[in-house]
């Protein structure tokens, strides 16, 4: 776990421990030549009860071809005790709605809809539960301080299933971005019984925490998120 000078917040921080932002990063891929694949773009914006997510991903090239078409994804949440407490999330192409979720946590249930009709109900885990659509902004209220016994769970609405991850370093880096030069956490999260395949985050410090680069690695391949554009409110 990281020391509490790195993990301490101030005053204002405690009362809105997240900005509004519009965050974008570029999307390479090891497999196909490091190539630039597409893009995606996360806006964070306050509501009456908490925050909202829209997330656009624009695919290029060949990756367009695979998606046949560009994703979004949207979601609600609320911030308790420091952690993001999720209440919607939605996605699917541009033009259509194919699945949403929504979460029962008086009973710890993850409740899947297909736009089609089929539903699934999952257990929840015992765990920081977060959904793909938060999982950026929800890593970045971390700040690279997370137990390695707890865990964080990822609700994938597309696939129907969620992800178990498991700290397994938390360190401070100062990495190169197209923004500059950034002090980040850089945060290994391993995934459960897969520990070849890791998710690591380099978390801003100057930037609430944001994630300036994310890198997804398994055997087969790299997919990185490099930042691109970071508006602030």
């Amino acid at each position: 776990m990281m020391n509490s000078t790195v993990s301490a917040n101030n005053d204002s921080e405690l009362l809105s421990p997240l900005k509004p932002v519009s965050i974008e990063y570029k999307i390479r891929i090891s497999k196909f030549g490091n190539a630039t694949l597409g893009k995606v773009k996360s806006v964070l914006s306050t509501t009456d009860t908490g925050y909202s997510i829209k997330s656009v991903t624009q695919a290029q090239g060949m990756a367009l071809l695979l998606m046949q078409s560009n994703r979004q994804e949207s979601c609600e949440f609320e911030i308790v005790n420091g952690r993001a407490v999720a209440r919607s999330y939605n996605g699917g192409t541009i033009k259509e709605t194919e699945y949403s979720v929504d979460y029962d946590w008086g009973n710890r249930k993850v409740n899947l809809n297909e736009n089609k009709g089929a539903q699934e109900s999952l257990d929840m885990p015992q765990g920081y539960v977060v959904d793909n659509c938060i999982m950026w902004f929800a890593t970045a209220l971390l700040k690279g301080d997370i137990s390695k016994d707890e865990g964080i769970y990822v609700v994938d609405g597309r696939s129907k299933r969620i992800r178990g991850y498991k700290l397994r370093s938390s360190e401070e880096e100062i990495i190169n971005t197209n923004l500059g030069d950034k002090k980040t956490i850089k945060m290994v999260l391993e995934r459960e019984l897969r520990p070849n395949r890791t998710l690591t985050f380099w978390l801003s410090i100057e930037d609430q925490y944001l994630p300036v680069r994310i890198e997804e690695s398994r055997k087969s391949r790299t997919t990185t998120f490099e930042i691109s554009q970071l508006d602030k409110a």
